[in-house]
């Protein structure tokens, strides 16, 4: 499986503004596009959705982390998977 992501080291030093509005909860992220951003819903009615961008130095730092980034998150269980893999290997003998 090829994993993708946009994210690069100049993100580091690209400023912006974030601001989540009270009422509003966050339900996705994504870290991985070329314009990284954060869906949020209203909380009463959890039916207005806006999509807000969030600063790339933020999407940089959060994705380098493992937080919020798919691409980050399918290569851990893929890992982890081989390592499994590998584990059962050498307890058979194979």
């Amino acid at each position: 499986m090829k994993h993708r992501t946009e994210k690069k080291t100049e993100w580091q030093s690209i400023g912006g503004s974030f601001e989540i509005p009270d009422g509003w909860c966050v339900t996705k992220v994504n870290f991985d596009v070329g314009e990284p951003y954060v869906i949020i819903t209203e909380a009463k009615t959890m039916s207005d959705e806006k999509r807000l961008l969030i600063p790339k130095s933020l999407a940089y730092y959060l994705s380098t982390h493992f937080c919020g980034s798919n691409v980050m998150r399918e290569l851990i269980q893929e890992h982890t998977r081989h390592e499994m893999r590998q584990s059962i290997k050498e307890i058979l003998g194979l």
